[in-house]
């Protein structure tokens, strides 16, 4: 993947930061117990696009080559002991686009114990802090659109607040749409469709991304 891509990317998905950021600045004193070491929200996989899944694979391909190997065994490993359930094509590493809303949810019920395999343990460090997936920029706070809520914030953040101040410090997901035209074109450049979804364990394991889990990874050919 191509330097330009890869700063593009970093620029469109920083507006998560920022959306986090203004989020957090609405909470009161000790709603928040978000902190370095914190990896709560390390657990589970969750669907990204491909285009965050190139992104993620640009820091992955910069690790060094322990970490690189732990990586691939920690995904390859869960990818393997959950194939019989993933809705797609497990080899490849691409969600089904037509897959049903049951099979979505036996998938990621039956993964919801898993460590991301980005997590470096004890420390919980994120070995790709800058190359990160939306989800874990935004993850913390509540989700919203407009004043509806989509999903509530971290159980340890905003214990004892009620109901309307972690609404009111919620992201508003439609703010972050702004990007969307930029991921969507990022995402045809590298070969995929801007509809198509994966996990960070397929990125690192399917071969849909072999082009971009080693040094050097060029364009997607």
């Amino acid at each position: 993947m191509d330097q330009e891509t890869i700063d593009r990317l970093k620029l469109v998905f920083s507006r998560a930061d920022l959306a986090w950021n203004g989020g957090a600045s609405r909470a009161a004193d000790g709603d928040l117990a978000c902190r370095p070491g914190c990896f709560g929200c390390c657990v589970g996989l969750f669907e990204v696009s491909l285009a965050e899944a190139a992104l993620a694979m640009a820091g992955f391909a910069a690790l060094p080559e322990a970490e690189l190997a732990e990586v691939t065994r920690r995904a390859g490993g869960t990818v393997a002991a959950s194939a019989h359930l993933f809705p797609g094509d497990p080899a490849g590493g691409l969600l089904d686009p037509e897959r049903t809303e049951a099979a979505d949810d036996r998938y990621f019920e039956a993964v919801a114990d898993v460590a991301c395999p980005m997590l470096e343990l004890p420390s919980g460090r994120c070995r790709i802090y800058p190359f990160r997936p939306v989800t874990c920029r935004t993850y913390g706070v509540a989700w919203k659109k407009g004043e509806e809520p989509i999903h509530p914030p971290c159980g340890l953040n905003f214990v004892g607040a009620g109901e309307k101040r972690p609404l009111e410090a919620g992201i508003d997901l439609d703010s972050l749409g702004d990007g969307a035209a930029e991921i969507a074109q990022a995402a045809r450049r590298l070969g995929f469709s801007p509809a198509d979804e994966t996990t960070l364990v397929h990125a690192v394991a399917g071969s849909s991304f072999r082009s971009f889990r080693g040094r050097g990874a060029g364009p997607k050919g």
